[in-house]
């Protein structure tokens, strides 16, 4: 082939050949260049990573050594036994602490397993908790023992983990402390619990909600808790486990709250039945514990069984209370004896001194005892002396004494009479008389009946002036003042006093005599209304002694009060004046006047005066409508229902009733609304003044405007001057009694004044007032 140009073929392919290696040539060149480059800058790459990597390989590796060293130095100078050891128990690594608690070289531990250093008794136990440590990755505690090269056995608290590489990390903490500690507490609890029990009281305690976590035997005893569950139970619980016990245990719970509240330990006295029926003493105490915070930690209870010191106790008290008996009282009668009475007279003056008020002492000697005694025998005599004993005692208040000083003599000692000699002496003698009559009453003894007098000698003293031998010589030799003058009588020692006795006992006999011998007289004072006319009459007792002539009631009445002789002279009054309103009655000038008689608060307190009331009525056939009965303010408000109840009987029969001497007393609208009265007497007291004295005039304007508002009538006593009545009508009083229109006169001359009164169409004002007397 051929080409154009004339050249061979062959020329152009060689060419093109050179060239194309040529081009070839070139192009490797340029890409190994290009390699080369990138070779190098690869190269240079490389050895700067492995230049870095190196550095931090180095501070890792410096890093990790320290690490490592930290941890040798930690483990090596940890105050614990610390040791890795292989699956097998061969030691990998022990720590100087191991060497030095075991005694044993490094070399020497490496070549041995952990089961080596476990003593042979245990030595089985040790494989089993080893392999119980390789079963997993938790960590175990376990206590074990270490044998070391001494032979010295170490306990040892273990604590273990597997390491991920199969091995065996353990760390051991010496425990012999440890155990010594809690065997000496368990020797301690031992001792203690030994010690509880030994001691007979029972023993209990509680923690701070009261829960019962220890007790002893003797505990266990008193409560019969055998068969019970009783650890950490309430009282609450137990009570539902032995309901029998529920009161005691409600009482264990308040006594506890108690020592609680008082922080402090308290004691109590408990009376228990055990479970044999014995009835039991116990003295029992609680002791409160505290927390550090203040919180209640517990309660330490012991109860002691003192029943026999109890018994004891109660022996000795009735023996002393026997000695004591024996000491100061009369075996006979238990009255107090000589010795006590003087002890208690010097008391008494001693109290005299300091309160200023009297006391008497009476010796009491019976009459011809020593005849009964003689004639009956000591039995008789004896069961006399019990008697006499027995009412002597009834006869004197709660504070007085009542001694016997032997054989058939007695004494009493009054206290607290009176300030006033003449008043003092006239209680002891009220009481004297007290008991001569309660003694003449008669007695039975052994089926007879016996009755027996009495000689009374007092002796009246106050403050210390004299000594209480020279008291009791006085009130002996009073005594024997009796007897001489005839036994059966009373005698007080001070001659002044005596003889006033004598004189006062005089006139109560004169008063005895005269209403029997009928020496009383009724006299009467004229009541007038506003147009002076008259309307009634009040009875005012008078005594026409034949030799002393007319006596003052000022005089008789208070002998009359004190021996109750009132009572009767004021029955003969009440008769007698509803005979005479009946004798009235069918006379014009006086059918229709009534009479106001004066009651006593002795014969207003009889229980059988409103009786009394009604007998005279129907004996004497009296209108009761003209009957008017004066009573008091401290008859009334001594007792007040008791005083209401009879006033109403009053009225059911017919009777009125006057408030006499108002204003005098503790007048109070409070009772006086309520007492069912009929009229209001204004006192003289309070009249007397009206026209000179601002405040009386007062008290009666308001008497009378109260006495209308409650609807009562109101009657004004002790007029006797015109200003007074000119007074007393322009405050609206209606009925009017004084000496400005009559003084009491007898019977004849009242019924005289009527006449004459009828003769001027009424009672006229005297000009002049009459001497201010008594109207009673």
């Amino acid at each position: 082939m051929s080409i154009a140009w004339g050249l061979p073929l062959g020329f152009f392919i060689a060419i093109l050949a050179i060239f194309g290696v040529s081009v070839a040539l070139i192009y490797e060149r340029r890409i190994s260049r290009q390699q080369a480059q990138a070779l190098l800058e690869l190269r240079e790459n490389h050895d700067e990573i492995i230049k870095r990597t190196n550095e931090q390989s180095d501070k890792l590796l410096c890093s990790l050594r320290e690490s490592e060293e930290r941890l040798r130095m930690t483990l090596r100078c940890a105050p614990d036994i610390v040791f890795i050891v292989d699956q097998l128990g061969r030691f990998a690594f022990v720590n100087d602490f191991t060497i030095e608690s075991l005694g044993y070289t490094r070399h020497e531990l490496m070549r041995m397993e952990i089961f080596d250093l476990s003593p042979a008794a245990r030595r089985e136990t040790c494989h089993d908790i080893f392999n119980l440590i390789c079963r997993d990755t938790a960590r175990h505690t376990h206590e074990i023992l270490l044998v070391a090269k001494s032979g010295l056995e170490i306990p040892l608290e273990l604590n273990a983990v597997k390491l991920p590489n199969g091995r065996v990390y353990a760390s051991c903490r010496d425990i012999t402390i440890r155990k010594a500690a809690r065997q000496e507490i368990t020797q301690i609890n031992h001792r203690l619990s030994g010690l509880i029990e030994s001691i007979p009281d029972g023993i209990i305690f509680k923690d701070g909600d009261g829960r019962w976590l220890i007790i002893n035997e003797t505990a266990k005893s008193i409560y019969n808790l055998y068969d019970i569950e009783w650890r950490g139970k309430t009282e609450v619980q137990l009570a539902v486990l032995q309901p029998e016990l529920c009161d005691e245990y409600q009482a264990c719970r308040t006594e506890d709250e108690q020592v609680w509240q008082s922080g402090k330990m308290q004691v109590f006295q408990k009376h228990l039945t055990l479970n044999d029926g014995n009835q039991c003493y116990f003295e029992v105490r609680k002791m409160p514990i505290f927390q550090p915070d203040g919180s209640r930690g517990g309660l330490v209870i012991t109860a002691r069984d003192v029943t026999d010191q109890k018994r004891i106790e109660i022996e000795q008290e009735a023996a002393s209370a026997q000695i004591h008996q024996l000491a100061f009282y009369d075996s006979l009668t238990g009255l107090p004896n000589r010795r006590l009475l003087m002890d208690r007279l010097l008391q008494a003056c001693l109290a005299s001194s300091r309160s200023g008020r009297h006391g008497a002492l009476m010796v009491i000697d019976l009459d011809h005892f020593k005849n009964l005694n003689d004639s009956q025998g000591h039995d008789i005599g004896d069961m006399l002396l019990l008697e006499i004993a027995k009412r002597l005692s009834g006869c004197v208040r709660d504070g007085d004494t009542v001694a016997r000083l032997g054989g058939d003599e007695f004494v009493v000692l009054l206290q607290n009479l009176s300030a006033h000699s003449d008043e003092s002496a006239s209680r002891a003698e009220a009481i004297a008389e007290k008991i001569r009559g309660a003694m003449t009453a008669p007695c039975t003894l052994n089926e007879h009946v016996y009755t027996t007098t009495m000689s009374i000698g007092i002796m009246l003293f106050k403050d210390q002036q004299d000594s209480i031998d020279h008291l009791l010589k006085h009130a002996d030799i009073a005594m024997y003042q009796a007897k001489a003058a005839g036994r059966n009588t009373i005698r007080f020692y001070d001659p002044v006093m005596q003889a006033a006795q004598e004189e006062r006992i005089k006139w109560e006999a004169e008063l005895r005599f005269a209403v029997e011998r009928n020496q009383l007289q009724l006299h009467y004072q004229v009541q007038v209304d506003s147009q002076y006319q008259p309307v009634g009459a009040e009875v005012l007792l008078r005594w026409l002694h034949p030799q002393h002539g007319m006596i003052s009631p000022a005089f008789f009445i208070p002998t009359a009060e004190e021996t109750g002789l009132i009572v009767s002279i004021g029955t003969w009054v009440l008769q007698n004046a509803c005979a005479q309103l009946k004798a009235w009655q069918n006379n014009y000038l006086t059918s229709k006047l009534t009479l106001a008689v004066n009651v006593s608060a002795r014969q207003f307190r009889q229980a059988d005066f409103v009786a009394e009331v009604k007998r005279a009525l129907l004996q004497t056939g009296a209108r009761p409508t003209l009957l008017k009965l004066e009573l008091t303010e401290s008859i009334v408000l001594e007792n007040v229902e008791d005083a209401i109840s009879r006033m109403n009987e009053l009225k059911a029969l017919g009777v009125s009733c006057s408030l006499d001497d108002f204003g005098t007393g503790y007048s109070s609208l409070q009772y006086l609304k309520r007492l069912p009265l009929d009229q209001i007497k204004i006192d003289q007291t309070f009249v007397r003044d009206i026209a000179s004295d601002a405040n009386d005039a007062t008290i009666v304007k308001t008497i009378i405007v109260m006495a209308k508002a409650l609807g009562l009538h109101v009657i004004a006593e002790g007029v006797e001057m015109d200003a007074q009545l000119t007074f007393l009508e322009l405050c609206g009083c209606e009925t009017f009694q004084g000496y400005l229109f009559s003084k009491p006169v007898s019977l004849d001359k009242f019924e005289t004044l009527l006449r004459a009164s009828t003769n001027q169409l009424g009672f006229t004002r005297k000009s002049k007032a009459l001497p201010c007397t008594a109207s009673h």
